[in-house]
């Protein structure tokens, strides 16, 4: 039976900074209100999801859309995905530099009709790559913008910071062993419609100084996002070690065996914790963010913070960091 419209989003998991906590609470409410407005007036669990990380990609705060981190070469490299539960469709885009949206070209990939409308053929593609998906978002319409446009002087500064620093390594930055001020910050949604159907978007500007071409687990389905007629999930964290486990995957099964949506972020975050042991590297760590098609919401991190907020029909936004 379709549930109550219900809403959670996350702006990443890392030791984020008293001094940055302020402005991640600003605009994950914000994309919660842009999600919420969306679901209250009858709209989808996809155009909510969507349009919740439109909103984070838009905000200066977080490591997605304009705010990414900047790879060894001191650019953006973008990834982002979406999945409708309702029919396992899927798209994503990785390494892209030039879309300030990269999450509305996911979109096109999932939805044939839509990018078909756009004036754009996927070809059955659902992930497209580098230079073929800007090709594709801009045959769609989508604006293009300079890489410049997507930089902000904290991660300029960062990234100076970081590549001056002797005892700095860019595989610290992605495996854990990382400096405090490091983000780990992919963003994303789920979401759930008054016609019981579940959606999830995610995006995300990779880690700081990680080689060109790296690509993480958020364009991965089944790792980084995955929704199906029983659950959506997002995670966010160490990509490497997420798609290893496949973190989506995991918990969505754990909650199809009866698992609340907390208990089983906690497990699926336990056993990558516990089961990747790299040579050189931190034990694994990370979040989930979880939406049952009933309505029932659950979260787990392992990293100090995690920027996150919710919202369910009937009941007032909160928003924690």
């Amino acid at each position: 039976a379709p549930g109550r419209p219900a809403l959670i989003v996350h702006g990443g998991v890392w030791d984020i900074p008293d001094g940055e906590r302020v402005a991640h609470r600003h605009g994950v409410a914000i994309a919660l209100g842009h999600g919420r407005r969306i679901l209250e007036r009858g709209g989808s669990a996809l155009v909510a999801a969507e349009a919740a990380v439109v909103a984070l990609e838009a905000h200066p705060a977080f490591d997605a859309g304009r705010g990414s981190v900047l790879d060894r070469d001191g650019q953006p490299q973008l990834d982002a995905g979406m999945m409708c539960g309702a029919t396992l469709l899927w798209g994503a885009v990785a390494g892209v530099r030039s879309l300030d949206h990269p999450v509305r070209a996911a979109r096109l990939l999932l939805d044939d009709e839509a990018a078909r409308a756009a004036g754009v053929e996927p070809y059955g593609a659902r992930l497209l790559v580098g230079e073929g998906a800007e090709r594709f978002a801009a045959e769609a319409g989508l604006p293009h913008v300079a890489p410049e446009h997507l930089v902000v002087e904290r991660e300029r500064e960062r990234f100076e910071r970081l590549v001056a620093d002797p005892d700095f390594h860019p595989s610290r930055a992605i495996a854990g062993s990382r400096p405090p001020d490091a983000p780990r910050g992919t963003v994303g949604a789920v979401a759930l419609d008054a016609d019981g159907h579940l959606a999830v978007a995610i995006s995300t500007g990779g880690t700081p100084c990680a080689r060109p071409g790296r690509v993480g687990d958020s364009p991965l389905v089944g790792s980084g996002f995955y929704a199906d007629g029983m659950a959506a999930l997002c995670a966010t964290g160490w990509g490497e070690a997420i798609a290893t486990v496949q973190l989506c995957t995991r918990a969505a099964l754990r909650i199809e065996a009866g698992e609340g949506p907390a208990e089983a972020a906690e497990a699926a975050l336990r056993h990558m914790r516990d089961g990747v042991r790299w040579p050189g590297t931190a034990p694994a760590s990370g979040g989930l963010i979880a939406l049952r098609a009933d309505g029932t919401a659950g979260w787990a991190f392992t990293t100090p913070r995690m920027a996150r907020g919710g919202w369910a029909a009937g009941s007032e936004p909160w928003v924690e960091v």
